[in-house]
């Protein structure tokens, strides 16, 4: 008897309990994988030992646009080298919309395995660019690479050697 009583106690008690439901879709976040940002930087054959460009790559371009950011974070960030070339040592800079990214230094051939911006002690980051490139994916703005860069040796042919920029980034959005 104890046992029924309680039951229809509580079966009372439960609709005036305050229960929420997700009714709206919008409130729930959920992180969204963007596309790398791949910037590739060709190196031309002649006297030059410098090198650089920039590279301009639209945020919105890398992800579904029926959702609404609400934030990012970067999570990697690499720089490689590609082509048949020793190009020697040397090093440079990579900005992000006019801010320092990040400085690297070291051979050619020690670029030619991609080094992680978490693991390599040939790049050093500037805390100031990753904010930027946080900032300009939040706002839908255009996010311009710069590349700034020497070497010792220069290449044999024009355009088969090249330096490439990937940023990994996570946004988060809801619909």
């Amino acid at each position: 008897m104890k046992l029924k009583l309680l039951a229809l106690l509580v079966i009372a008690i439960l609709p005036l309990m305050a229960f929420d439901c997700i009714t709206d879709p919008s409130s729930i976040t959920i992180s969204l994988n963007l596309a790398p940002f791949n910037a590739s930087y060709g190196l031309n054959s002649g006297s030059s030992k410098t090198y650089g460009g920039s590279v301009a790559i639209d945020p919105t371009s890398l992800y579904d646009q029926s959702y609404t950011l609400t934030g990012a974070s970067v999570y990697d960030i690499t720089v490689a080298t590609k082509g048949p070339d020793d190009l020697g040592n040397g090093g440079g800079s990579v900005s992000v919309n006019g801010v320092l990214l990040f400085t690297y230094a070291g051979s050619w051939n020690q670029f030619k395995t991609p080094q992680s911006l978490l693991t390599s002690t040939l790049i050093t980051r500037n805390p100031a660019g990753v904010a930027t490139l946080i900032a300009a994916v939040t706002g839908k703005r255009m996010v311009t690479f710069t590349v700034n860069g020497t070497i010792t040796n220069t290449p044999s042919a024009s355009n088969v050697d090249f330096l490439v920029v990937a940023a990994y980034v996570q946004a988060y959005g809801h619909r």
